[in-house]
């Protein structure tokens, strides 16, 4: 794990997952198989990712965040805490309230 890469108290990081540099991510957080994180991005607390979520560089990703697998988060966004987003969807704007999003681009649906 580079220096460069911050990991906060009981997060698992499986097998398979890339970080690249200067990401910092919290506490109690779950990056399951295969999963990338680009450049300078923040996670914070109690995010779970799903198998193959690609989160671009960038990023500021709310606390209590639920990633279905292989979702798409695009260069950049911020997006707010307690959100889920489904399976193969693609983020490609700011998120600014919970709720569930789902699709390519990804949508609120409740």
């Amino acid at each position: 794990m580079s220096k460069r890469v911050k990991v906060g108290e009981g997060t698992i990081i499986c097998a398979g997952t890339i970080i690249t540099v200067d990401v910092t991510i919290g506490n109690h957080v779950i990056i399951n198989l295969d999963c990338t994180l680009g450049h300078d991005d923040i996670i914070n607390d109690y995010v779970t990712m799903y198998p193959s979520v690609n989160v671009s560089g960038c990023c500021n990703i709310g606390e209590c965040v639920e990633f279905g697998t292989g979702m798409q988060i695009i260069q950049g966004l911020n997006v707010v805490s307690d959100f889920i987003v489904g399976a193969s969807a693609c983020v490609v704007k700011n998120i600014d309230s919970p709720g569930v999003y789902v699709g390519t681009p990804a949508k609120k649906i409740k």
